[in-house]
């Protein structure tokens, strides 16, 4: 009975072994260098992040977290995917919605500059934009169009993307084109 107990005693820690070594490896790949020089950037000028997202439907948030230190300097994110979340919960007016469509410039830079009505922070940053058909595409905004704005204080910096691929590949371009453009923004 003791050579039982010992062989499944050793089984077990073994299989401890795998199991630390792979949630490592899991771990190490879902971290991104950019994500990490983000949140290290933010921390050493200490600055906070907020985030009012569309088009990435929370995406951006989720991999902020897999970064060490995330808790220090990011404090949420608003997924506002509708016109009506856009205008009834972020006041972005229907006026506007309805003359520049929900993914353009100019309801993202409102996503952005009304996010301090939600969430305290110092730097807010908004991104809307097409990932599949069905939404305003045109021939001058295709599938594909990202808008970013990011507010720090009393500097505004809007950019706009055209990105190809499928809908997930969009929307993953687009979280790392809003971290590296707050990173270019910051230094």
């Amino acid at each position: 009975m003791p050579c039982t107990l010992l062989s499944t005693v050793n089984e077990i820690r073994a299989q401890e072994r795998t199991w630390h070594f792979s949630l490592t490896g899991i771990i190490k790949r879902f971290m991104h260098p950019t994500v990490n020089s983000l949140i290290k950037l933010m921390q050493e000028k200490e600055l906070t992040l907020a985030l009012a997202e569309s088009i990435t439907c929370g995406m951006a948030a989720e991999k902020l977290a897999t970064a060490f230190g995330t808790s220090e300097v990011f404090q949420g994110s608003i997924v506002c995917y509708t016109p009506e979340v856009k205008n009834k919960l972020m006041r972005v007016p229907k006026t506007v919605i309805d003359k520049y469509t929900t993914e353009s410039m100019q309801v993202t830079e409102l996503l952005a500059r009304h996010l301090n009505r939600l969430i305290k922070a110092d730097v807010y940053a908004a991104i809307t934009g097409l990932a599949s058909p069905g939404g305003s595409e045109t021939k001058n905004k295709p599938v594909g169009t990202v808008f970013i704005c990011i507010v720090h204080g009393s500097k505004t910096h809007k950019k706009k993307y055209l990105f190809r691929g499928t809908p997930l590949e969009i929307r993953k371009k687009c979280c790392f084109a809003l971290y590296e453009l707050i990173i270019e923004k910051l230094k």
